[in-house]
């Protein structure tokens, strides 16, 4: 019987013998492009694909031979499934990038993918050693894009942000053994320059030294450096310059340069110079990566936060040990005290105290009564409790803050714009006035000016520049995390320190939204029950704020024809009757206002039929933090609410805030745009579908967490915890990252402005150039750690 191949399913020839290994048993396969593509599949750690795939897969095409075997893999849409998001056509993938260490690198990359056809966007996180690639999936394949990443000198794989630190633990051991080659070399090469120049070596031992010192600095050039050079040929092949290109051409010369004078017996040799040039910027590049791996680590961290395990109720009312990701809606699972919670769900128990810290920055537990909403990653404190699920795996809260956190920098940074371009221009002013230096000292001086261009090329290299920029922005992002705040464009903590005005929004944003029933008043034509039942059906179909106030009632099958009346309320056919609920605007709407005069102050006037059934009142508690963070912000404050309750005016004596009540969202958008006009930048605070025109409007959009999935898509900045305290804590993180951005621009600049001039006209040497350049990078990288600490 003939044996079937493990990849596609077809027939094995009987003359082929070939084969992967599969947990550790070798599984016979029909082709190379099948063992390739299989092996790909198995290296990347999908495994999984084989064990669930529904059928087998497609046979492996390798007549293209513009594609890499190995990245064939990816155009299987099981093995995309891992990390690709499909909408129609258009696809989205977030790929880790190995090999990028300047910005020059991310251009490149950029560059380089935009000449595909079918991409539709490219942005490069130098930062994070990530790409996210939007591409029109009929017109190019992933296989495509990989290839063409590698194409220019780097390594692309697909991204899981759950195996991130194993990456840069990797990356660590990398730079670890490059360094250790470096700096062991480095000293003995320092201790036999020591000896030549010092005049205390012999004469017939100087050629001797020299032979040693050449020996010592080549696994330093050849191998420390190697990663600098590569750069630099790849940069150069696609003609292009990077901050590598003067750097390797430092390197080289000197190395160069000094093996001539050592074969000649000629000249002087500066072996300590390029050795030690390589270790301090590896040592520059070291302390770099150390702040990308604090910073992206944390989003990891939180993920691992997620238990493997999960306890299930079964059909019998047993509960069983399942994968938890394979949880799904409606499932009811048991956690234990101490345990972690592994998806997100509804409190089926009476009560809980929950600990939220790595979530929200709150240390202290936090209570939740039955019906409220636990999220995957908290830990349960007091007692076992029971939990129904509504998301698990990649849809928990957790895992969308893990992933939102990761496209902080989706909108590049004004200030890195700024950096990169004139990282550019200066590499090219380096490399041009390294030639003159050269060819003024060889020629019109008369003297080798090999020494004199290297001290130009080493101590005005831009490094500085694109170096510690990115660092600042995501060390500071990473330290507001911790503090509860999340931020989704860095554009929001560039610019917070300069807000002019703030408008929040009332209920939910000041307010807990937490509603209670006050007072009910109706009509003689309807009973209480009945219309408590049709009012809750609207408010939890419309997932209102107003729907906490009232019991979580059966969607019954007759509820028809719902929709939201704009800037007014709700409607639906429910028990073929129409109801209609919303703020007084309805009433007025509705031509009702003289009967509805008796039930003013109330939050929800109802109508039956198109007539009017009556009114509800609620209560909504301010939030305790609210009044002391108004205080502590400078910038001008005001409300923007569409409730005409009397609550409004409350809140906004309470506060002492002035107020704008009844306003539709386009109102509130004029007048956050008047806002602006008066005062200068504006941000708005707000909660709730209604929110989301005006947060895109806004300078800086902070959105509470509660706020709906629309409203935390368009806000630059979520409050994990829903503290506004946490407003002041972003104002004052915004001050110091403008603060250290500013001293690391002032310090790069004004440096080479300083060192340039000495390195022409020779009283800075090579050596001291080599100090000088990586001393430079060391102190803004250093500069930029200190926004670790919030």
């Amino acid at each position: 019987m003939s044996q079937l191949c493990f990849h596609c399913g077809e027939k094995i020839p009987a003359n082929c013998d070939l084969s992967v290994e599969v947990s550790g048993k070798p599984q016979a396969v029909c082709c190379i492009g099948c063992q390739a593509v299989a092996n790909a599949i198995l290296a990347e750690g999908l495994s999984q694909y084989y064990k669930f795939r529904e059928q087998p897969a497609d046979k492996a095409n390798l007549s293209d031979e513009l594609v890499s075997h190995e990245y064939l893999a990816y155009d299987e849409a099981s093995v995309q499934a891992e990390f690709v998001r499909y909408h129609g056509d258009k696809a989205q993938a977030d790929l880790s990038i190995e090999g990028m260490h300047c910005a020059a690198c991310a251009w490149l990359i950029e560059k380089r993918l935009k000449q595909l056809a079918g991409i539709s966007q490219v942005t490069v996180n130098l930062t994070q050693s990530r790409a996210q690639i939007s591409w029109n999936s009929p017109t190019v394949k992933l296989s495509q894009i990989f290839q063409a990443i590698e194409q220019v000198g780097y390594k692309a794989s697909a991204f899981k942000l759950s195996e991130i630190e194993s990456y840069y633990s990797k990356r660590n051991k990398e730079f670890m053994r490059q360094l250790v080659v470096a700096g062991f070399f480095t000293m003995q090469v320092m201790m036999l320059a020591f000896a030549m120049y010092s005049d205390v070596l012999e004469a017939q031992y100087d050629e001797f030294f020299r032979w040693i010192s050449l020996l010592l600095t080549t696994p330093v050039v050849l191998y420390s450096s190697q990663p600098i050079i590569r750069s630099s040929l790849i940069a150069v092949k696609n003609k292009m310059l990077n901050m590598d290109v003067p750097v390797a051409i430092a390197i080289l010369g000197t190395y160069f340069a000094s093996c001539y004078a050592t074969f000649s017996q000629t000249g002087e040799v500066y072996f300590e110079s390029a050795a030690m040039f390589v270790f301090l910027l590896l040592t520059s590049r070291y302390l770099e990566h150390q702040v990308k791996s604090k910073a992206t680590s944390l989003s990891a961290n939180m993920l691992k936060l997620l238990p493997l395990v999960a306890y299930k109720k079964m059909p019998n009312g047993q509960f069983e040990a399942v994968s938890a990701n394979s949880l799904i809606k409606g499932d009811i699972i048991l956690v234990k005290q101490g345990q972690t919670i592994p998806a997100d769900g509804i409190l089926l128990s009476e009560s809980v105290m929950v600990e939220e810290a790595m979530l929200t920055g709150e240390s202290l537990p936090l209570s939740k009564l039955q019906n409220d909403l636990c999220l995957a990653g908290c830990i349960v404190i007091d007692q076992s409790i029971e939990i129904q699920v509504t998301s698990s795996g990649k849809a928990t809260t957790l895992a969308q803050i893990a992933y939102q956190q990761e496209q902080i920098s989706e909108n590049r940074s004004g200030f890195i714009n700024a950096a990169d371009k004139v990282a550019k221009q200066a590499t090219l002013g380096v490399l041009v006035l390294a030639a003159l230096t050269f060819f003024g000292w060889q020629l019109l001086m008369g003297e080798n000016g090999l020494w004199y261009a290297v001290a130009v090329l080493v101590a005005t290299c831009p490094c500085a520049l694109s170096l510690a920029l990115p660092t600042a922005l995501s060390a500071s992002s990473s330290a507001l995390k911790t503090k509860g705040i999340l931020i989704q464009n860095t554009n929001a903590i560039e610019q917070a320190y300069q807000l002019k005005a703030i408008a929040f929004d009332k209920t939910g944003t000041l307010t807990t939204g937490q509603f209670s029933l006050s007072k009910i008043q109706l009509t003689e034509d309807f009973s209480q029950t009945q219309i408590l039942n049709w009012v809750s059906q609207l408010e939890f179909r419309a997932n209102h704020p107003l729907a906490s106030a009232f019991q979580k009632p059966d969607i019954p099958a007759k509820m028809s024809a719902f929709r939201v009346l704009p800037g007014m309320g709700l409607s639906a056919e429910i028990d073929n009757k129409k109801i209609m609920i919303g703020s007084y605007k309805l009433v007025e709407q509705m031509a009702s206002e003289t009967l509805a005069q008796h039930f003013l102050g109330a939050q929800i006037y109802i109508f039956v039929d198109q007539q009017f059934a009556g009114a509800i009142w609620l209560q909504d508690k301010l939030r305790a933090d609210a009044l002391t963070s108004v205080n502590q912000i400078s910038a001008y404050q005001c409300i923007l609410s569409g409730d005409t309750s009397e609550q409004l005016k409350q809140v906004a004596q309470a506060l002492n805030l002035p107020y704008q009540g009844g306003v539709s969202a386009e109102q509130k958008t004029q007048a956050l745009i008047q806002l602006r006009q008066e005062y200068g930048l504006v941000a708005m605070v707000g909660d709730g579908i209604n929110d989301a025109l005006v947060l895109a409007e806004a300078d800086v959009s902070i959105a509470m967490n509660e706020a709906s999935s629309l409203s935390k898509q368009k806000a630059d900045v979520v409050l994990l915890g829903s503290q506004l305290d946490r407003i002041v804590l972003l104002i004052k993180q915004s001050q110091r990252l403008n603060k250290i951005i500013k001293q690391n621009f002032s310090w790069a600049i004004a440096y080479n402005l300083l060192v340039l001039p000495l390195a022409v006209v020779g009283i800075l040497t090579p050596w001291m150039a080599v100090i000088g350049m990586s001393a430079s990078s060391l102190i803004v990288v250093i500069n930029s750690m200190r926004l670790l600490k919030i």
